[in-house]
């Protein structure tokens, strides 16, 4: 059999152990990574260089950064701001969520987002009266996550990993906000179509009683001034230089670097983070780099293009029609798979079509990312979608209204990407 075919082979066994759900991502990550170096696809330097690349380091230095901002109580004075929009109803306070938490997750980890909210909106729900119920809200909070960790490259691993694979093929590579201009568009549809009725609907279809939260108001982060101006600042620097890059730093680095300052100053204690980082998701995403890398270097990306084109024949070609194409797998197939690993594969086969074609590859990439991070109508589509499961959601509430969601957000998507790159 050919390393093509073994590849094939080794990734169709890791995406039904993801479907089967039955071991952690992370693992079934790490044994798709080993199988592709046994079997010979990449070498071990290669698949294990991936854990000290600028991905992983971005994402390991900008939870580090972010959790010293949250550590200042600088977030609590934000929810303070957010509190006072509740006298004025649950739906306004439901599209400010959406809209904080789409912004928010462009700079860090959305998973790590939606954990730092729930206890706020818990909080804001036990103390209003009745006037917000956290069935209405738990769910926007993650899908307005899900959007906006698609607008940079520090806002979740489908960008880093979809620009990895642009990498390896030797194209123009996306900048830090590249994917912002869509992931804004799609936020803003989003949230004019809840304003006008899908908060309605979200209450018409959320039949279900109020799971009582049986623990106390969200404790006070006291404000650390100091702790405050010093973390704020090394973010605000961090992100400018994540868009001028001068000097061509690497943006791992300056994440990397931020980290440090921030542990060194004591803003956030160096072995409490350790201890506490998101290590499935670094592990998760630096095996993913190493699988897409084995994808392309094996050959099994290009027999998957040339089977492709042979089946569907020219209409492939056509820029509208693949980036309809890769939306709509990445969308549907992310429903049952981790999409980490999905935005990885698909941008291995999207990528090297798009060149083929003649076509830029930077929008036919973007669409693997936008449709991969829009799974929200199954309550396991993401660790993002299943962690505000304790709002009680049924598997019809997840269907109904974030496929709904998913319907508008991929086609948002797909006008936007047609519309900024004139396709």
């Amino acid at each position: 059999m050919t390393q093509a075919g073994i590849t094939l082979i080794i990734i169709a066994i890791t995406c039904f152990l993801y479907i089967l759900d039955k071991l952690p991502v992370a693992l079934v990550t790490m044994i798709g990574m080993l199988a592709m170096v046994f079997s010979g696809a990449v070498s071990s330097k290669e698949a294990f260089s991936n854990f000290g690349s600028t991905p992983v380091l971005l994402t390991f230095g900008m939870i580090v950064i972010i959790n010293a901002i949250i550590e200042s109580g600088v977030i609590v004075q934000f929810e303070h701001v957010l509190q006072r929009m509740t006298r004025r109803g649950e739906k306004l306070f439901l599209v400010l969520v959406f809209l904080s938490a789409g912004i928010i997750s462009m700079f860090t980890n959305n998973s790590a987002l939606v954990a730092m909210f729930m206890p706020f909106i818990a909080s804001t729900a036990k103390t209003s009266g009745g006037k917000i119920q956290k069935k209405h809200l738990y769910l926007p909070l993650a899908m307005g996550g899900l959007i906006g960790g698609t607008g940079s490259l520090a806002g979740s691993t489908a960008p880093l990993l979809a620009n990895e694979v642009l990498e390896i093929t030797g194209q123009t590579t996306f900048k830090f906000f590249t994917t912002a201009p869509v992931a804004l568009s799609v936020l803003a549809v989003v949230a004019i179509c809840y304003w006008f009725f899908l908060y309605d609907l979200s209450v018409k279809w959320f039949d279900f009683d109020e799971v009582a939260d049986t623990g106390k108001a969200m404790a006070e982060i006291p404000l650390n001034k100091r702790n405050a101006v010093i973390s704020l600042a090394v973010f605000g620097v961090s992100v400018v230089l994540f868009i001028a890059q001068p000097f061509g730093w690497d943006l791992g680095l300056v994440a990397v670097t931020g980290a440090a300052i921030v542990i060194g100053t004591g803003c956030v204690d160096g072995k409490t983070e350790l201890r506490n980082m998101m290590w499935p998701a670094i592990i998760t995403l630096g095996a993913a780099l190493a699988i897409a890398d084995g994808f392309v270097k094996s050959g099994a990306g290009d027999a998957v293009i040339t089977f492709l084109l042979g089946t569907f024949g020219t209409g492939l070609t056509n820029p509208k029609v693949m980036v309809g194409l890769f939306l709509i797998a990445g969308w549907l197939i992310s429903m049952f798979m981790s999409n980490g690993s999905l935005v990885s594969m698909l941008a291995s086969i999207a990528v090297p079509m798009a060149v083929e074609a003649g076509i830029n590859p930077v929008p036919i990439a973007i669409a693997c990312v936008m449709g991969c991070n829009l799974a929200m109508a199954t309550p396991v589509a993401t660790t993002t979608i299943t962690m505000v499961q304790v709002a009680g959601y049924r598997f019809k509430d997840y269907f109904r209204l974030g496929g709904l969601v998913g319907l508008i957000a991929v086609a948002t998507s797909w006008t936007a990407i047609v519309l900024i790159y004139g396709l």
